[in-house]
């Protein structure tokens, strides 16, 4: 079932600019609770004298940089589908999946990560840093699965037409979404495994 077939009128500008500023304001406001929790990591961070604390087990650093890298993947699929919609070139729907796909593989190696750390027997109340990364990451996660959600919702709009070249803000906008997961996500990533 395609957009003709569902007799949908095409997004006219002020829709396609409110949906987007909709967005905006949305990711801001959560973008400023990220930043007060990540506010308070470095507060607590600073009191302690050496970061990571000697003598515990951190997560694996190569698989965070592996999930970091397929996250970023499938920012950039996304980012590419919706540039191809605008351009009413094929292939978004293919490129869509494969940001799915690699959203999936990110979600996956971040669940990877708590059970390396659990496994090392370390647990959210092993100490500061282990809270830290629990609490902070699990804080993303639940972002990760609003998007992996909504990432799927817009698919399926693609596949049936609901959404393509003609209306295309709802994908633009879960797409953009997907990206602030990516921010965040690299500002844990360098705050716990580089810095």
């Amino acid at each position: 079932m395609r957009a003709a077939a569902l007799n949908l009128p095409r997004e006219d500008d002020k829709t396609k600019v409110n949906m987007t500023l909709g967005m905006i304001f949305f990711v801001g406001s959560w973008a400023m609770a990220f930043g007060s929790i990540f506010l308070s990591f470095l507060v607590l961070r600073q009191r302690v004298g050496v970061w990571p604390p000697e003598g515990i087990a951190l997560p694996s650093m190569p698989m965070a940089t592996v999930a970091t890298v397929v996250l970023l993947a499938s920012s950039v699929l996304l980012h590419v589908a919706v540039k191809r919609g605008e351009r009413e070139a094929g292939g978004v729907q293919s490129l869509w999946l494969g940001g799915i796909a690699l959203a999936v593989g990110f979600a996956a190696l971040q669940s990877w990560l708590w059970l390396d750390l659990m496994a090392a027997g370390r647990f959210h109340t092993s100490g500061l840093y282990e809270s830290l990364f629990y609490g902070l990451t699990w804080i993303h996660a639940v972002h990760v699965v609003i998007g992996l959600l909504s990432l799927v919702w817009a698919s399926v709009g693609l596949k049936t037409g609901r959404y393509g070249s003609h209306r295309l803000s709802t994908v633009s906008n879960i797409a953009i979404f997907w990206h602030f997961v990516d921010v965040v996500w690299i500002v844990l990533f360098l705050g716990f495994f580089v810095f």
